[in-house]
C-alpha cells in the first residue's frame, strides 16, 4: 500500500477504522444481553423493547445518508469524531434513564450518531486502490465479527456487577477511540469547494424505501430488494425479543444471554471467515443460500419450541450457519445482478432494505408476544424464512439468469 497524501500510511488509517468499527458494533452488540432487561425493570413490555430496536434502526436509516452527505463536503475526520463524541453522550443518557422514555431518547441518540459505520467504509475507499480495496472492506467485517463476540459477553460479564457496568465501559471505550481517532486519522477525501447544495441534503433525509416507492426497477431487482426485507425481518425478531423471551420463558440473565450470543458470533464469525470460501467452489452459491435460509427457519422455529436453555447453544449454532452461509451469498449474487454503474446505490438499496427490516421485525413480535403467544413471534419469522427459500428457488430463473 502506497502511502497516502495526508502522509499516513493506509495501514495506519485502516487500524483507526478497524478500532471505530469493532467499538461500533460492540456498542450494540453488548446491549442484546442487557437492555431489554434493563428497559423491563423500568416498565417496558415486549411491544416497548421492540420499539427499543427499532428507534435506533429508524434514527439510521434517516440519517446515515445525510452524515455521508457532509462527510462528502465537509470531511471524514470530523464526522467520525463527532459520531464517536454522540456515542458516549448516548451511553451517558442511557445511564441516567429512569424512565422507559429516556432510554428511547438514548436510544435514538445513539442512532443518529450511528455515522461512523458509513464514513469509515468511505474512508477505506479513499486510502486503498482497487486492487486493496477487498482486504480493506474484509478489515471491517472482521471487525463486525469480533464485535459480535465480545459485546454480549461483556455486556454479561458486566452487568452482574451493576446494571449500568456495560454501559460506562462503553463511554470509556468511545472516548479512547475519540482520542485514538483526534491523535492518528487523518482527513482522507479533501471537502468540496463551493456552494452548499441543502435541497440534496433535503433529498438525503428521504428514506431510501419511500425514494424506492417511486424508483422504477426491473423484476430482478425489484425481487432481490424484497427478499433482502423479508429475510432481515425475521431475523431482527430474533435479534430484538430473544432476550426478553428467554428471560420469560427460561428464566434466563443477562450472563446467559450473552454467553449464547457470544457463542452465535463465533460460529457465525468462523462461517463467514473459514467455511463460507471453501463452500462457494464446492456447493455453490445457490444452493448455499437455500440451505442457509432452510437452516435459519429450523433454527427459529426452534426457539419456541425448545424444553431448556442448553438447548439453545445447538440452535444458535443452526441459526449462525445459516444466517453465515445465506445472507453473504445472497447479497453476492444481487451484486452480480447490478449493472457497474449503478452497483454503488443498489447495494446502498439493499442495506435500506434491511434496515427497514429491523424496523419492522421488533415491534411486530412484540406485538405478537402481546396478542399471541410467547413464540409466536419466531414460529411465524420461521415461516417467513422458509417462504423466502421456496420463492427464492421458484424465481430462480429471473434472479440467477436474470430471465423475465
Amino acid at each position: 500500500m502506497s502511502r497516502h497524501p495526508s502522509g499516513r500510511s493506509p495501514r495506519a488509517v485502516l487500524l483507526v477504522v478497524f478500532t471505530t468499527i469493532l467499538i461500533d458494533w460492540v456498542g450494540f452488540s453488548v446491549l442484546i444481553p442487557v437492555l431489554p432487561l434493563y428497559a423491563e425493570r423500568l416498565g417496558a413490555g415486549p411491544v416497548q423493547i421492540g420499539m427499543l430496536l427499532t428507534v435506533y434502526a429508524l434514527a439510521q436509516l434517516l440519517f446515515l445518508p445525510a452524515w455521508g452527505w457532509v462527510s462528502d463536503r465537509v470531511g471524514r475526520r470530523p464526522v467520525i469524531l463527532c459520531s464517536l463524541l454522540g456515542t458516549a453522550l448516548s451511553f451517558s443518557l442511557l445511564i441516567q434513564a429512569d424512565t422507559v422514555e429516556m432510554i428511547f431518547a438514548a436510544r435514538a441518540l445513539a442512532g443518529f450518531f450511528a455515522a461512523s459505520i458509513g464514513t469509515a467504509q468511505a474512508v477505506v475507499t479513499d486510502v486503498t486502490s482497487e486492487e486493496d480495496r477487498a482486504g480493506g472492506m474484509g478489515m471491517i467485517g472482521a471487525a463486525f465479527g469480533l464485535g459480535m463476540v465480545l459485546g454480549p459477553a461483556m455486556g454479561g460479564f458486566l452487568a452482574r456487577y451493576s446494571a449500568e457496568a456495560p454501559f460506562q465501559a462503553i463511554i470509556v471505550l468511545a472516548l479512547a477511540n475519540l482520542a485514538l481517532a483526534w491523535w492518528r486519522l487523518p482527513e482522507t477525501r479533501v471537502p468540496e469547494r463551493g456552494e452548499m447544495r441543502w435541497r440534496e441534503l433535503g433529498v438525503a433525509l428521504i428514506p431510501t424505501p419511500l425514494r424506492l416507492v417511486a424508483a422504477v426497477h426491473d423484476r430482478r431487482i425489484g425481487l432481490y430488494l424484497t427478499l433482502f426485507f423479508f429475510q432481515f425481518t425475521a431475523f431482527a425478531v430474533l435479534e430484538g425479543q430473544i432476550t426478553y423471551f428467554l428471560s420469560v420463558a427460561h428464566g434466563a440473565d443477562e450472563l446467559n444471554v450473552a454467553m449464547i450470543f457470544a457463542w452465535i458470533g463465533l460460529v457465525l464469525a468462523l462461517t463467514q471467515g473459514v467455511a463460507l470460501r471453501r463452500l462457494v467452489p464446492r456447493v455453490g452459491e445457490e444452493r448455499l443460500v437455500m440451505l442457509g435460509l432452510f437452516a435459519m427457519g429450523v433454527g427459529l422455529m426452534a426457539v419456541a419450541l425448545a424444553e431448556s436453555l442448553s438447548w439453545f447453544y445447538l440452535i444458535g449454532t443452526l441459526i449462525a450457519l445459516g444466517n453465515g452461509l445465506a445472507f453473504p451469498t445472497f447479497t453476492g449474487l444481487y451484486s452480480k445482478a447490478c449493472e457497474a454503474g449503478q452497483a454503488g446505490e443498489l447495494l446502498a438499496q439493499s442495506q435500506s432494505m434491511a434496515t427497514t427490516g429491523r424496523i419492522v421485525g421488533p415491534v411486530a413480535a412484540g406485538w405478537l408476544m402481546v396478542h399471541g403467544s410467547l413464540g409466536m413471534p419466531f414460529l411465524i419469522a420461521g415461516g417467513i424464512m422458509f417462504g423466502c427459500m421456496i420463492w427464492f428457488r421458484l424465481a430462480r430463473r429471473t434472479l440467477i439468469e436474470g430471465l423475465p
